[in-house]
This record gives structure tokens, sequence and C-alpha cells, in this order.
């Protein structure tokens, strides 16, 4: 006896669930911080049960050290392709685009997270190789290293003033303005 067509069973996206559990971690992270964010929370916010967090990552800390590390696109290829007259107003658009748009979260992340020592050694990672080793790799004269880090606390800086603390003069300085003061404080660095 025939009890009719049956349904096949949905197939989830692995990929698609990666990605919107970590865009979930990434937006109560930037929210609540790491310890005011639960598995529980994350698997609510991605429309998903909670077990996929520990199926995918493992465990709370590795998810939030992914999330953390990932989101915006990284900014190696700016680094080691744009010109270095050009590179602080590049890296400046970027990181005012990345701020004003979803990815702002990103830099909340950053802040609020590094409480969480994977999440501080991966971003760790990322800094170093952006402007330690990449950046520093461009630089003549002394102390390449150090002068390439202070042009990520700069732009860093900038982003973190500007639109997660709202700063009235950094708020409210127009992109033209802010990237004339970026290339004077930049230059030297560079040079």
């Amino acid at each position: 006896m025939d009890a009719g067509p049956t349904t096949p069973p949905r197939r989830r996206d692995a990929a698609a669930t990666r990605a919107a559990l970590l865009n979930a971690a990434r937006t109560l992270m930037s929210q609540r911080g790491v310890e005011g964010t639960s598995t529980r929370d994350v698997a609510a916010e991605a429309g998903v049960n909670q077990a996929l967090v520990y199926r995918y990552f493992g465990s709370k800390e590795k998810l939030f050290a992914e999330a953390a590390a990932t989101g915006a696109d990284s900014p190696d290829d700016l680094i080691t392709n744009t010109p270095l007259a050009d590179l602080p107003r590049v890296l400046l658009d970027r990181i005012l685009l990345a701020a004003e748009a979803a990815e702002a979260a990103e830099l909340s992340t950053l802040v609020t997270a590094t409480n969480d020592e994977h999440v501080r050694a991966i971003m760790r990672e990322r800094i170093e190789t952006a402007f330690s080793t990449l950046l520093a790799a461009r630089l003549d004269g002394p102390d390449a290293e150090l002068r390439a880090e202070l042009v990520g606390a700069i732009l860093v800086g900038i982003g973190f003033l500007r639109h997660k603390i709202g700063t009235r003069a950094m708020s409210t300085a127009d992109r033209e303005t802010l990237g004339v003061y970026v290339d004077r404080m930049v230059a030297p660095l560079l040079g």
C-alpha cells in the first residue's frame, strides 16, 4: 500500500548556516560583549538549533574567535598593492566605509571582545600580518614594524572615535578634512 508521495528531508546548507552563526556572533558580541553572549543567543539570532554552534565550531570560544577574525575583507591586498603615498587615504576610506556600513560591528567586536585571549590572538595576528609584516616590508629606515603599527593605530583610532565613541570633532569632520590630517600624520611614518 502506497502512502503517497513523501517529501525528501530538507538539506541544510552548511556554508549558509556557518555564515549565519558568524554574523549573529559578530552582531551580539558588538552589542553585549563576549561574556554577555551565549551560544543559545547566537543560535536564536541565526535561527538555528544551538547544537549547530558546536557542530560547526566546537566551542563558544572558537566561534567567537572566528567571528572576530572574519567579516570585512582583509586589507592585505590594499597594503601590498597601493602606492605608499596613496595608502593613508585608501585605508582611511576603507575604515570609514566599513564603519558606516553593516561592517561597523566588526570594529565594535574588536573592542568588546579583546578580553578573550582567543580573540586577542587572532586580532594580533591580523594586525601583525597587515601592518607589522606587509606594510613594514615596504618601509625603509629604522623601526619599520613600529612605524607600520602606528599607522594602523591612527586609522583604527579614528574609526573608533568617530563611530563607536562618537566624539564631536571626529564625528562631524568631513572625509576630506580627515584625509588631509591623516596624510600629514602618516607621511613621516611611511617616509
